[in-house]
């Protein structure tokens, strides 16, 4: 979440009077005009919007639209960094072809890996309180949610996330059909 408020903090700085004036009035239909007289900056609308559930770390599609709006495409590329590397900056990242090689691992890790998802969320360190979340913010869809364990493995090993990795990770926990398939496709990539 302190990634996420941070983002909202870059965001609220970067605007000017305008446009914090035209976001509160595309808001009026979520937001009371009581409330609204009395947001002053854009951080207060962005912690109304999250107490209304509007936005949040893994809903930022309202804020997309906003942003959108009021045409601000420097700001709506902090968010497209924030959902890609889970951050308003793209700092310690693997380099092109890893980070290829990791969306093509994701891909076929999200395709195949199925009931056994958590053993292996455990195995690359993800917490379980963050499993938890992620299976309350996505309660129906495994898919989702093992994007989202990447994801956070992702994040939580910046420049050194590699493929590779995973590819142990699945084999310490027997995983090695699914394992087999990530190399393979990986191999794909390489001819």
């Amino acid at each position: 979440m302190g990634e996420f408020l941070g983002l909202l903090y870059q965001i609220s700085g970067s605007l000017d009077s305008e446009n914090l004036k035209n976001l509160k009035f595309l808001c009026g239909d979520d937001i009371r005009k009581k409330e609204l007289e009395k947001i002053s900056s854009g951080t207060d609308l962005f912690k109304n919007l999250m107490e209304k559930g509007k936005i949040s770390i893994d809903n930022t599609g309202f804020l997309r639209l906003l942003l959108t709006k009021i045409k601000r495409e420097d700001l709506l590329e902090k968010l497209d960094n924030f959902e890609k590397y889970g951050s308003g900056e793209q700092v310690d990242l693997p380099d092109a072809e890893e980070i290829e090689r990791l969306e093509t691992a994701f891909e076929v890790i999200c395709d195949n890996l199925g009931k056994q998802w958590k053993m292996f969320a455990r195995k690359i360190g993800v917490s379980d309180a963050r499993l938890d979340q992620i299976q309350d913010r996505h309660p129906c869809d495994m898919r989702e949610q093992i994007r989202q364990v990447l994801k956070t493995w992702q994040k939580v090993q910046g420049n050194d996330a590699n493929a590779a990795e995973l590819i142990r990770k699945l084999r310490d926990c027997r995983l090695n059909l699914v394992a087999d398939t990530v190399d393979e496709q990986l191999r794909t990539m390489q001819n």
